[in-house]
Parts: structure tokens; sequence; C-alpha cells
């Protein structure tokens, strides 16, 4: 496949090149998904014909490196002048571009017995893999294949079945046959009009075509008024989103007198629409919203949610000290002098009206972003978390360990909803935003702060994937960042009233909560545990493999 030059290495590094762009350029904000195809077999081609494992290693890394900065070079914040946020920001590129060579070295290693079985199994090694950087603390599942369809809303409405992993499960599947089938061709084991090449030809087709027809099938077909009736108010919650637009940066050096003006000045905007709830942003105080000290300040959003008879959802620092008979983790922080045992958390909590302060629900964040909210596995390494510290806002949260739900009553309806309140980074998880549906959310409240990356991809990747979990669980999302982008996502997976970045705004609008439950969520991750099963097999098969032919070798010679 000496396409571009008679030199191999100048020709490989131009394929590495190549299928890492793209693949970079499959992802939102770009909507040239079908790129994905390509960059995947000239991936599997690299992989799959390297000679020996470093040369595999080393073509796969580079390949990962410009697939995940063209990605996420919007990571670092480069507008910013946080140092910390760049270095983590370039270590996260070189890190996670590592991790994404788990399942291309151990194609690599099947390959090494037969070459036609790792085609087979690329598709399972590969969501094993992305199921697998769900469950460790250095997830990061923003660059899962499925991520790359959310343009096309026909094609992932199978997502209610299998889920994003569903998703990149497909892909992979058509990825193997067009590999397989284009080798054969290229080799001359088959002819292009042979009946098998015909057959591959038709299976690729099917695939690619087979999600357009049950998405079809699934809008047009089905009665989906269930999810935007407003007729009866027992299920229904007017909801209003407040995107305050303050700088993220500014925020945790400004006047906090200031900032909450601006809060409750947008909070009032929000009431012009007589809403159920309002709601406002991930981390809105730049201060421990419950504590003692800062009672006062806050006092400000209680005395308007019972002036108003308003709920009112945000996202709060929050300093939570332990009690005797709680369990504390290893990694705690002390309180000088009392040595009070504490942690910190980032949390989102719901203020009702005419309740007292401390009965007030919180759903502590339960998935933080590597390194840069917590060092993975600090627990195990208490020390670690003392080299990592922000240059703005709070560093260092402890996880949380609970599914909240919500609950938002109305005494005039006599009716109550749920909802879970997720909190930034847990929207890109699919299984995991499947449990609160499954545990009785009706809808969901995401409150984030994009604002740390600047006008770039990431808030509207970050946006897209939002999507893929409202169809995954047929649930309303009400969406909530700082700078945007804020929005209504309905269960069809359709934007609404979207405030765009770095926008200052008000969203206003009548969403139905469901109880559905849908063959994703009651059964989870199928795809992604048989994966896992799988991708264990193979290392397994390929580390046996490799010590057999070793020992065969060794044998040989000793004759």
């Amino acid at each position: 496949m000496n396409f571009f030059t008679k030199y191999k290495r100048l020709n490989t590094l131009i394929f590495c090149i190549i299928s890492g762009l793209l693949l970079g350029f499959s992802y939102p904000p770009f909507k040239t998904w079908f790129f994905i195809y390509p960059g995947l077999m000239l991936l599997l081609y690299l992989v799959l014909n390297a000679v020996r494992l470093r040369q595999a290693f080393g073509r796969a890394y580079l390949t990962m490196f410009i697939f995940n900065e063209v990605s996420l070079y919007w990571i670092s914040g480069w507008h910013s002048d946080d140092t910390f946020l760049k270095i983590g920001g370039v270590a996260t590129v070189f890190v996670h571009s590592l991790f994404m060579l788990i399942p291309l070295l151990i194609i690599y290693g099947v390959a090494k017995y037969k070459k036609s079985l790792a085609i087979a199994l690329f598709p399972l090694i590969w969501v094993g893999y992305e199921y697998f950087d769900n469950v460790w603390q250095f997830s990061f599942p923003w660059l899962e294949l499925g991520n790359t369809e959310t343009y096309n809303l026909t094609r992932i409405q199978t997502a209610e079945l299998f889920g994003v992993h569903g998703l990149s499960f497909l892909i992979c599947v058509i990825t193997a046959i067009l590999y397989f089938t284009y080798s054969n061709i290229y080799h001359r084991s088959w002819k292009t009009r042979s009946l098998k090449s015909i057959i591959s030809l038709v299976i690729i087709f099917g695939l690619i075509l087979f999600p357009n027809f049950y998405g079809n099938y699934r809008l047009n077909s089905v009665d989906n008024t269930k999810y935007f009736d407003v007729s009866s108010r027992s299920k229904t919650v007017n909801t209003a989103i407040i995107q305050s637009n303050t700088d993220p940066f500014k925020k945790w050096k400004g006047d906090h007198d200031k900032l909450l003006d601006t809060y409750i000045d947008g909070l009032h905007d929000g009431l012009k629409f007589n809403p159920d709830m309002l709601v406002l942003h991930e981390t809105s105080t730049p201060y421990y919203f419950l504590d003692d000290v800062n009672l006062l300040k806050s006092k400000r959003f209680f005395d308007l949610a019972d002036s108003s008879d308003k709920y009112i959802m945000m996202g709060i620092p929050y300093r939570y000290y332990y009690n005797d008979t709680d369990k504390i983790p290893s990694d705690h922080r002390t309180s000088e002098p009392s040595k009070r045992k504490f942690d910190v958390f980032n949390a989102a909590i719901l203020i009702e009206p005419h309740k007292h302060y401390k009965e007030f629900k919180i759903h502590k964040k339960v998935k933080l972003v590597p390194f840069s909210e917590r060092i993975p596995y600090q627990e195990k390494v208490p020390f670690l978390k003392k080299w990592f510290t922000w240059g703005v806002g709070i560093s260092g949260w402890q996880m949380g360990n609970d599914k909240t739900i919500f609950t938002l009553k109305d005494s005039v309806k006599g009716i109550d909803t749920k909802f879970a309140g997720l909190i930034c980074f847990e929207s890109v998880f699919s299984e995991f935003v499947s449990e609160f549906a499954k545990n009785g959310a009706e809808y969901f409240i995401i409150v984030t702060n994009d604002g740390w990356w600047g006008n770039t991809s990431g808030p509207e990747q970050h946006n897209q994937y939002a999507v893929l979990r409202a169809i995954e669980n047929r649930k309303w999302i009400v969406r909530c960042a700082q700078t945007g982008v804020s929005c209504f996502i309905d269960p069809i997976g359709n934007i609404h009233d979207r405030i765009e970045y770095w926008q200052q705004g008000v969203a206003d609008r009548n969403i139905t909560a469901n109880t559905e439950i849908t063959i994703y969520t009651e059964y989870g991750d199928l795809t992604g545990k048989l994966g896992m099963i799988t991708i264990i097999l193979s290392f397994l098969g390929a580390v046996t493999f490799y010590f057999y032919k070793k020992s065969a070798i060794h044998k040989e010679r000793k004759q």
C-alpha cells in the first residue's frame, strides 16, 4: 500500500497522520462523521501489518496522539493564564493517547496468532476498552466512537436499545468488514465481482442503512407525542435556565456581592415565566455554600425561593465535616487547629421553599475529571494531591458515592416529579446516567461550567454528547452552562431554546416528566460488558500464544 512514496517509513508516517486527522475531524463540531471509517481502516492497517510490538506501539501512539490533539486541542484552555490548566491539558492528551493503545496492542497480539481473528474481534475489543474507560478513575470517555454521530438524529435512535457503545460497535463492525473485503480484493484473494465480495458489500450497506431504517420507524411510526404532551399538568414541569455568562477565571477572584447580584437578577428574570424551578450552573458560588461563615450570602437564594415559592437547582462548592459514624476516606482533609476531618465536593443542591437549609438534598459529584478535579487513586497515595493545585477555584475535590434523586413537589397539583442532577463531566458516562433513570429519575438536569475552555470545540462537544443521554433513556434534559451552551433536549434528541456560548440569557420551557424505561436503561451496557470479557480473553490468549511461540523457538534452537 505504498500509495505516496517508495520509502516505507515515510509512507507509514503519512498514513499515521492521515488516520489521526480523519479520526479527529469525525467529532463535533465537525459534521464529517463518515471520516471515522477510513480513519479506522488505516489504523487497522498500521497495527495489523506491524512486524514488531514496538513498531505497532509507535504507529498506534502517533496516530492516537494526532487524533487526540485534533479532538481535544481545547482542553488546555489556551486563552487563560492558568499554568496548571495548560500543563494538565497537555498531559491529558499525552496520557489519554497512551491509554487508547490498550485495545490496539491487544489486537496486534491476536493478529500474531491469526490476522483474520484479530479483524473479527476488533469491534468487541474496542468497545470493551470504551466500557473499561467508564469505570476506572482515569476515566475520560470523551472520544467514544458513537459520539461522532450525534448530529444524525435518525441514525442514533438505536441508542435506546444499545447505548453509545452499541453505536461504537456498529461503526467497528462496518470498518472491520470494509477492511477485510478491501484487503482480500487488494491482495487478489477475492475478485472484485466474486460472490464473496458482493455478499460483503451487501452486508456493509445493510449495516450502514440499518440505523436509518430503525430511526425512521422510531420517529415516524411510533407515537412520540407523549414526550411533548403538556395538556396534563400532572407531569409537566416548567423550568427556567439562567445562563449568567460570568467569566470562570474572574469569578473566583472577583467581588462576591456583585457576582451574587448577577445571579439574583438572572433568577428574577426567570421568575417572569412563572416556572416551577429555576436552574443555575455548576459551582455557581465561589465559596462553600453551606459553611456557617457564608450563610448570610447564601441566604439571598433561600429568601428568593421562599418569597417566590419556587425551587432553585444550582451547583455549589460543598464542605462536609465527617461524623464519627461516617466511613472516612484515607485521603480526607483535616482542619487546623480543630483537627476535624472533612472533604470538599463539587455538588448540586435543590433549594426548596419554606424548608431549613440543613434539610436540602445534595448530590456530590461522582465522576471527576482526572487530574483537573482529582488525582486518580489518590486514596492510595494521599500525598500526591498536594502536588496538584489549580490557579483558580477549588482543587482536589473528593468523589461522591451517591446517586441522589431529587423530588420536585407541587402542592397545587398534588404530584411529585423526580429528577437527577448531573454535574458537568458526569453527563458523558452513559451507563452511569442510565442508573439514575432506573432508580426513578423522570428527567435530567445538567449543571456545568464549560467556560474554562473558551469558545472552542469543547463546549459544543459536551453539549452534543448530552443528546445521546436523552435518547438512551428517553428523558428530557435541562442543561444549564455558566457561559454556554445552555438548552433543553427532548427525548428524541432535538435541541430547543439554545443559548449560544458567551451570551447572557434566560430560557424557559415546559418539559414532560416520564417514567419510561428503555431497553438500554433496563439492561445497561450489554455490548460494553461483552466487549470487556472479550478484551480479557483476547489479552490472555495473546500472552499465552506469545510465550508458547517463544518456547517453541527456544526448543528449535536447542535442537
